[in-house]
């Protein structure tokens, strides 16, 4: 099978699967989606969140969104597929470019929505528009740093009853969730900082300054993007790596 075929029949694969009960991952999105937009919508009407970030917030919302431990820890939420890609191909890139690719195809209605959701606030559809552009321009390199994460940093799934019961693993398991939620701030300020201070992210920036920053922060997205895969791959080819480790075990 040509690799291109094969990649779309893998993302075929993952989109099916997401549909398919329990729903574990659409269920979280779902209620980040909620958690993330109420906070949004909170902050801003209470006056904390800061005006001239309206332009980027459709993007902040969907990377919020995105920051969960099912998305860091996307692996072992999928051993099945994870084991047969070790075996078969002795490679996951292939089957995290498939994860990745249909976690953007799924993003794509949610922030549309927040686009029209930001429309009804503040009025103006340019404002918007570019805050989608920009939410698919930094969902890339988010996604290369959780692939990363995924393999370098994978653990198993517990019940929270059984975490609560046992104090050891209370700290443990409390970075290993807490750990996108840190990761996130850190990863949208180094990408945005720099057009933030400059003004090319603002509302009355000019149209070539902000065409500018959208570029050099895609360019920027796909590298981290890439080099997450390649990172991922690499570690995951070693014969002790931590991703074997807790994949296979039972």
């Amino acid at each position: 099978m040509h690799p291109r075929t094969s990649l779309l029949v893998a993302i075929k694969k993952e989109l099916l699967l997401f549909f398919v009960p329990p729903r574990q991952f659409l269920n979280t999105i779902a209620i980040n989606s909620v958690v993330s937009l109420l906070f949004f919508l909170v902050s801003y009407y209470l006056g904390m969140y800061n005006p001239q970030l309206l332009p980027v917030a459709a993007a902040t919302i969907l990377l919020w969104t995105l920051a969960d431990s099912s998305i860091t820890n996307q692996l072992i939420f999928d051993k099945k597929s994870t084991v047969n890609a070790m075996k078969k191909d002795g490679t996951l890139k292939r089957l995290l470019m498939a994860k990745n690719l249909t976690v953007v195809i799924l993003s794509i209605p949610l922030t549309l929505v927040y686009g029209l959701i930001l429309v009804v606030i503040v009025g103006k559809w340019d404002v918007i528009i570019y805050g989608v552009i920009m939410a698919f321009t930094l969902i890339w390199g988010w996604l290369g740093v959780c692939n990363a994460l995924s393999v370098l940093l994978p653990f198993k799934v517990i019940n929270f009853k059984k975490i609560f019961g046992n104090r050891h693993m209370w700290l443990r398991y409390s970075i290993l969730y807490g750990l996108p939620w840190l990761m996130l701030p850190v990863y949208a300020i180094v990408m945005s900082l720099p057009f933030i201070l400059v003004g090319w992210t603002r509302a009355d920036a000019a149209i070539s300054h902000r065409l500018i920053a959208v570029m050099i922060l895609f360019l920027s997205s796909m590298l981290i993007w890439q080099i997450g895969l390649l990172l991922a791959d690499r570690y995951a080819r070693r014969p002790h790596s931590r991703i074997k480790k807790v994949i296979l075990e039972k």
